[in-house]
């Protein structure tokens, strides 16, 4: 979200008691820039580069169809028969944000702007951490909706990172593989990370 898109001169302050309002009644899902991932994801969070997430995925696509006086049941029958057009990642990553979130993570992403290309040239999804006190590790995770994809910039942030880096994920619509040191993961086993 760019803030001066909502209104022009404005700034992330103005709105962040929106934010920790929309995100304390569980309406939204926050996940903030994580601008050097290490120990204490929390420590390193920029807040003001953040992601909402709705936490109801059911809501945000009844929302996103409401002007088109469609019943609620032939958006989804038009969704699965595949003949509405719908933006399938922003569905697939709000519902692996909404899972996270209830498995209590707390949401983290991670991009870096490169001057040579003039473009991001690493952007990870999700990370999280193993919360633990003695080996603390942190697991970036890419989601792709597709049943094609890359790792370009999942392989750069683990060469980047990888003595913070406990494992990579990508949650992906297939099966269970494990492929250049990146677990890929169906959407059903993400309450296990």
């Amino acid at each position: 979200m760019v803030f001066k898109d909502i209104q022009e001169g404005s700034y992330a302050d103005q709105y962040s008691d929106t934010f920790f309002w929309l995100a304390d009644s569980m309406i939204s899902n926050e996940c903030f820039l994580c601008n050097d991932p290490n120990v204490g994801l929390s420590i390193n969070e920029e807040r003001t580069y953040v992601k909402c997430y709705l936490g109801d995925t059911g809501l945000l696509l009844s929302h996103a169809f409401d002007e088109n006086e469609l019943l609620e049941s032939e958006v989804y029958a038009q969704i699965l028969n595949d003949k509405l057009s719908v933006n399938e990642g922003m569905l697939y990553e709000n519902v692996i944000a909404q899972m996270l979130v209830a498995n209590g993570h707390k949401l983290y992403f991670y991009t870096h702007y490169s001057i040579e290309k003039h473009r991001n040239d690493i952007e990870i999804d999700f990370i999280i951490s193993n919360n633990s006190k003695l080996k603390y590790k942190m697991y970036p995770i890419e989601v792709k909706s597709g049943k094609k994809y890359t790792t370009t910039s999942l392989n750069r942030f683990m060469e980047k990172y990888k003595s913070r880096i406990g494992e990579s994920y990508i949650i992906h619509p297939k099966n269970l593989i494990i492929k250049d040191n990146i677990v890929c993961i169906p959407a059903y086993m993400t309450f296990c990370l």
